[in-house]
């Protein structure tokens, strides 16, 4: 059972989280051990002006957690509201933010595409580790709706995530309803992907290049991320001009008719 002290502490964080001040939090977790109280004992006890008290008091009203009460007519005293209102605003806040986070997930296709860089500048993350690496895998999805392009090596990429990963992964973006153009150096997991293109969303083709290599690089929205599946390794960069540059690239060996090309 928590103690005393970390108990009030608990309840502090709450308050915070609700956006409560310092001072109106301290109000608060003083007011709930003292009971009803005059503003004198309330300044006396927190040792600050009796004008500031009022101003606390009005930043507490604002959030419903204060009152004054209405028994004596000359001397009233003030009173917070019980822990389980914060509870309850608390739970409220959180419900209202869930709610947020899922709107904004599903509008952010949609806002990055509005999203022009300009001159600001770029912006280079690294993703270390398989944790990161699956994070940043899965995120791809909740930044796009248009069709994502992939270069590289299929067979890489799955011996590092399993295909118990990428199938989840496909299912996904087949919900969401997001091709994918993929071209893949030759192996024997490309195979099995391209065997299943109508069914999951995607067209593949394969690359004839002279040198083997398990990297590759997706892009969507206007995102680049470069894989590297034998550290693991991901870099995700967030730049117009580069993701232009790599897009034109794909789409130029994408359409190729040169049969030594494709």
């Amino acid at each position: 059972m928590p103690s005393p002290i970390e108990m009030k502490q608990n309840l502090y964080t709450s308050l915070k989280e609700l956006g409560l001040t310092e001072s109106e939090a301290n109000l608060y977790t003083t007011s709930l051990t003292l009971g009803p109280s005059t503003i004198t004992a309330l300044a006396d006890h927190l040792n600050i002006p009796r004008p500031n008290v009022y101003k606390v008091i009005a930043g507490l009203e604002t959030h419903g957690l204060a009152k004054f009460s209405e028994r004596k007519k000359h001397t009233r005293t003030f009173v917070v509201e019980p822990p389980t209102v914060v509870l309850e605003k608390l739970r409220d806040k959180r419900e209202l933010v869930a709610n947020l986070d899922h709107t904004l997930v599903g509008a952010m296709p949609d806002l990055l595409a509005l999203y022009h860089q300009g001159e600001t500048p770029t912006k280079v993350k690294i993703f270390q580790g398989e944790d990161q690496w699956l994070k940043l895998f899965f995120q791809v999805l909740d930044e796009t709706k248009e069709p994502i392009s992939f270069f590289g090596s299929a067979d890489a990429f799955i011996d590092m995530i399993s295909w118990e990963t990428e199938n989840k992964w496909i299912k996904k973006r087949v919900q969401k309803g997001i091709h994918i153009n993929a071209l893949l150096t030759h192996g024997k997991d490309a195979e099995t992907l391209k065997e299943k293109d109508e069914k999951e969303m995607r067209t593949t083709k394969f690359f004839h290049g002279k040198l083997p290599f398990v990297t590759g690089f997706m892009l969507y929205a206007n995102k680049v991320t470069i894989w590297q599946p034998k550290a693991p390794l991901a870099v995700l960069i967030e730049d117009e001009y580069i993701v232009q540059m790599l897009r034109s690239i794909f789409d130029t060996l994408w359409g190729a008719e040169n049969k030594n090309i494709l």
